[in-house]
């Protein structure tokens, strides 16, 4: 019984942690979409 219970547990853990992963991605990919994309600076040259 206790070894049943410990699996159900860490099965529930790994789950948590997977969506709470998912959930981090998806937000750093929100800010990043957001974020205005800034357009590289052309090179200066000497004269």
């Amino acid at each position: 019984m206790s070894s049943e219970w410990m699996k159900v547990m860490l099965d529930e853990i790994a789950r948590k942690k997977t969506e709470a992963e998912q959930e981090r991605i998806e937000l750093e990919r929100r800010r990043t979409e957001h974020e205005a994309p800034v357009a590289p600076s052309a090179p200066l040259r000497d004269s």
